[in-house]
């Protein structure tokens, strides 16, 4: 039902309720007649008479498809009738006049935290004067109250969220972490104490007398305290970068086992649609340096807080009140920062499809499986073009971005300078009148300049933590991504008498039409089955929907007589073996690409090379430099690519290897020749004897031999039968047959 349709049934219901005597609650929202009501307050409305009604009365009306709850402000006659007048209590204008017909009650009390106030109450009365003579004055002020409770709303939830994300990405870095953290705190305060230990020596040399011995004993001691104070800073920052590094080492393992083991069970249509590809792309970006530079920035902000309190008991001995200037002087910045990074995170995520799009377009011009297209066919410049029309798209919308960051970024800087050196001016004149001694002047020269440094680097620190935790939320909110499957108990597979297909329907997400149609067939224990069409009939989706990738939109698939959706894509998979269109290339030995086929168990030699040897792979494996255990593929030295002839008959071997109960083959000679084709089929009639299995095939002497033949067109099975039945038909697959046979003459 759409919301309009089922906003009006609501109201209708609301208003047939009310007219015969009855009370209804309504939830507030919206933020209109703040403060008597507020959001989530519950209103309980009566009907009454509209001869009744005086201004004051909280009513209820309808304005369009929605109810309205305003204060009534203005009763008026015009031509016979009553017109009614209301206000929300914060609101700067006045509602639309209304008439009796449109009037649905009138409030008479309303809860606010499990507690009943009454319409009429000393209370309610007070507001009403208030709100009806002074409302002028108090609108700004509630105006300024609600941004404020947003803010700290706001800042409430951006605090959750970063303690979630934090307790993610330092999980079962606790230690390291806190070895890091005392680090911080000590170069925070070394730093200055190295300034106050520079302005001692300085007082004592302004007062040295060579023949004081007392003075040069305490000069000496504190010439060595100062150069121990400078070499344990040294030494600190050497086992700081140790620490560091030890720290990112732990934080990025983590991250990427989280990362890999959310795409392991990531549904398959996450993968299909571009919106959700899009989320995909800004958390792995991110995942790659986002949680280390968020934990740094926070060691940082912490080395900051050591600093600044140890600067400001520095400032006490001085002028206390300077300290005020130095933050001041820092908060335009700040607040600059804070508008950019969140004007950066918007851009970065309008950006995602366009920076997949440049991606796609980079790996197509660097990428060997493209290389021998583009060399044949020229299109080099083609793809240039579009990687630098995409790139330069993106490069002038992060340029305009920064230029506008560049004038307020001059402007804080400006004004920093100018109260810094209001406050060394100051200083110096303190030091004209004999306030301060030398040693101070140096201290608090030495001081500001590095009090600002660490204030810029705190607040900066503050800013790049709300900034990293913004985009750290799209790597977190992609852990969360939510199974688009129910999860279901663990049952057995049961395979004993036929797999049926009842009434099956299925759309993607991102189509607009149905990729299969009403969909009855039966694929019966024991038998081969295969399903030929044309391209984009359906077929490889069948094959989806068997896997469990997929459920279907409407329908069932029954496994004897068990929903698939009540068995789960696990189990599915566990009994099921297959070879894909798209079969991958993986860059492992030949043994450990056949053993892929039961990864639980340690490759068999033997057994893989049975399935070698089904699948017409063996004596081309054999003759490799280190037969099974060769690398293949090219991405690593020694290792020997295969033809795509040849890496097909791989994947048929891996499917051999794997002994399970259903066999699925979606093209599984779309890349061999016809010999290799004869000697493909003869192993799978093998393999398939007294299983089932399910073959797609364009070819058509690849499926004739099965037993039953399901012919799609446009997502329906338009015929079915064995390949004599069909031919005798002399319908669609005939059709094809003869158009396929007459290509080879």
């Amino acid at each position: 039902m759409k919301d309009d349709a089922l906003n009006n049934q609501l109201l209708d219901l609301a208003e047939t309720l009310l007219e015969n005597n009855n009370s209804i609650s309504f939830s507030m929202k919206g933020f209109s007649m703040y403060p008597t009501l507020k959001e989530g307050d519950v209103g309980l409305v009566e009907k009454c008479s509209t001869e009744g009604l005086k201004t004051g009365d909280i009513v209820i009306f309808k304005s369009g498809e929605n109810l309205v709850c305003h204060r009534l402000i203005k009763i008026e006659y015009k031509n016979g009738s009553r017109i009614f007048t209301a206000k929300g209590d914060k609101n700067t204008f006045v509602d639309k006049p209304f008439t009796a017909e449109k009037f649905v009650g009138k409030l008479v009390s309303f809860q606010r935290n499990n507690k009943t106030i009454n319409a009429n109450d000393s209370k309610m009365k007070f507001r009403n004067f208030v709100s009806t003579h002074f409302s002028k004055v108090l609108i700004p002020c509630f105006n300024i109250k609600l941004q404020f409770v947003g803010y700290l709303k706001k800042a409430k939830s951006e605090l959750k969220l970063m303690q979630n994300n934090l307790k993610i990405v330092t999980k079962n870095s606790g230690r390291i972490i806190f070895a890091n953290a005392v680090i911080a705190i000590l170069q925070g305060v070394l730093p200055f104490l190295v300034i106050v230990c520079i302005k001692l020596l300085i007082d004592q040399l302004t007062g040295f007398t060579s023949q004081n011995q007392s003075q040069q004993s305490y000069f000496i001691g504190l010439l060595i305290i100062t150069a121990l104070v400078f070499l344990f800073n040294g030494i600190l920052s050497e086992i700081r970068g140790y620490f560091s590094e030890k720290l990112s080492q732990s934080v990025i393992r983590g991250i990427y086992e989280k990362l890999h083991a959310k795409h392991s069970t990531l549904d398959l249509s996450y993968y299909e649609n571009p919106a959700e590809q899009d989320k995909i792309h800004r958390a792995v970006q991110e995942a790659s340096y986002r949680p280390v530079k968020i934990i740094n920035e926070l060691l940082s902000g912490l080395r900051s807080v050591a600093a600044g309190l140890f600067m400001i008991s520095i400032f006490l001995t001085i002028k206390w009140y300077l300290i005020v200037l130095l933050i001041i002087a820092i908060i335009p910045g700040v607040i600059f920062r804070l508008k950019y990074s969140r004007n950066r995170y918007r851009l970065k995520k309008s950006q995602s499809t366009r920076e997949r799009e440049m991606h796609y377009y980079s790996r197509v011009l660097t990428g060997f499986p493209f290389a021998k297209e583009m060399r044949l066919f020229g299109f080099t410049t083609f793809f240039l073009n579009r990687f630098s029309n995409v790139q330069n798209k993106l490069f002038a919308e992060k340029i305009s971005l920064r230029k506008s960051e560049l004038w307020t970024g001059i402007f804080t800087q400006v004004f920093a300078v100018v109260l810094i050196f209001i406050s060394l001016a100051y200083v110096s004149y303190l030091k004209y009148t004999g306030v301060i001694t030398i040693g101070t002047v140096v201290l608090f020269f030495f001081a500001f300049q590095r009090g600002y440094g660490v204030l810029n680097e705190l607040f900066t620190s503050f800013t790049q933590i709300l900034e990293d935790n913004t985009f750290l939320n799209d790597f977190t909110a992609f852990l969360n991504l939510p199974s688009k499957s129910k999860p279901i108990d663990k049952q057995s597979f049961s395979l004993n008498n036929e797999i049926r297909f009842e009434n099956v329907s299925f759309r993607y997400e991102t189509s607009k039409r149905d990729a299969l149609s009403h969909v009855n067939i039966k694929i019966p224990h024991g038998k081969t089955v295969a399903f030929a069409g044309a391209n984009g009939s359906g077929k490889t989706t069948m094959i989806k929907l068997l896997c469990g990738f997929y459920h279907p939109t409407s329908g069932k698939i029954c496994f004897d007589d068990t929903d698939t959706t009540t068995i789960g894509q696990k189990t599915i998979c566990e009994n099921i073996t297959a070879v894909f269109q798209d079969f991958a290339l993986y860059n492992i030995t030949a043994l450990g690409n056949i053993g892929l086929g039961n990864i639980d168990q340690i490759p068999d030699l033997e057994k893989a090379k049975t399935a070698a040897q089904s699948a017409g792979i063996d004596d081309i494996i054999e003759k490799l430099p280190n037969g099974y255990n060769t690398l293949l593929g090219n991405l690593f030295e020694g290792s020997e690519e295969l033809s795509i002839g040849q890496w097909q008959k791989v994947a048929i071997a891996r499917a051999f290897y794997r002994d399970k109960p259903l066999i699925l083959m979606d093209e599984p000679s779309s890349a061999l020749d016809a010999v290799s084709e004869k000697q493909i089929i003869e192993s799978l009639k093998k393999l398939a004897h007294r299983k089932t299995s399910v073959i797609i095939s364009h070819r058509l002497t690849t499926v004739q031999w099965a037993d039953i033949i399901y012919f799609f067109e446009k997502g329906e099975v338009v015929e079915s039968g064995s390949h004599a039945e069909l031919m005798a038909l002399e319908g669609k697959y005939y059709a094809m047959f003869q158009t396929a046979s007459s290509d080879f003459l």
